[in-house]
């Protein structure tokens, strides 16, 4: 296992740094758009840990019946679509069984009991229901940084990671002909480089823990540096 993270973080700790992190606008990669199944009419569908959802103009599009489920409050108050839950994903308030497609991109790697989220993911999906688990990916360039950052205590030197990170980022994001403010610049590095807990760790360790849980996996992908798992409940 791979962690870049201080020991002892407490879910609030994360919670407080993601309910301050909103970010103004929304710069969704298309890739991550297009996971989104046009088939799944009537389905209840779940965006889990959503932030400010990378999927919630193609959910509108389709007329999807969506529930958004978010630790952070105040992250809620920026989605004007859909039901929306002020939950964590270690004690999701719904039933067994009950949802039929979750997606939770860029969560599970920031919480610290990830083993009790897995099964609360695992529990409300229904038998035969697909889960779509994003995941950072080892040995990226991204997770390079967030351990350089981390290991340092020399203040120079971290500021030249915290440029060289929003320099990287910057380009990223002008490749695929995105843009967005300072503000919201400034975010996303404080989202690589200071999220208080985090993970790298390789999609075989996620697979096992899902099928502890009544999971197994479909399919794999990768979206630049987060591995993404479709999953189906078995049982």
């Amino acid at each position: 296992m791979s962690e870049t993270s201080r020991a002892l973080v407490t879910q609030d700790e994360v919670t407080k740094f993601y309910d301050r992190l909103v970010f103004p606008s929304k710069t969704s990669h298309k890739a991550y758009e297009e996971l989104v199944p046009r088939n799944l009419g009537a389905s209840k569908v779940g965006d889990f840990g959503c932030g400010q959802s990378l999927f919630i103009d193609t959910f509108r599009q389709l007329n999807y019946d969506v529930l958004f489920l978010d630790i952070a409050s105040n992250v809620l108050k920026h989605i004007d679509y859909g039901k929306k839950i002020h939950a964590s994903l270690t004690d999701i308030p719904l039933a067994n069984g009950y949802m039929d497609v979750i997606f939770c991109i860029g969560v599970l790697h920031h919480i610290p009991e990830m083993g009790k989220a897995s099964a609360e993911l695992a529990r409300v999906l229904k038998k035969g229901g697909r889960l779509y688990l994003g995941v950072y990916a080892t040995k990226t360039l991204q997770s390079f940084i967030r351990k350089a950052y981390n290991r340092t205590g020399n203040a120079l030197l971290r500021g030249i990671i915290y440029l060289l990170t929003g320099f990287l980022i910057w380009r990223r994001h002008r490749r695929n002909k995105l843009g967005y403010g300072s503000v919201e610049h400034v975010k996303r590095i404080d989202d690589i480089l200071k999220t208080p807990y985090v993970r790298y760790l390789p999609p075989q360790y996620y697979a096992t823990l899902f099928e502890e849980n009544g999971c197994i996996v479909n399919d794999t992908t990768r979206i630049s540096s987060m591995n993404v798992l479709i999953l189906e409940k078995t049982i």
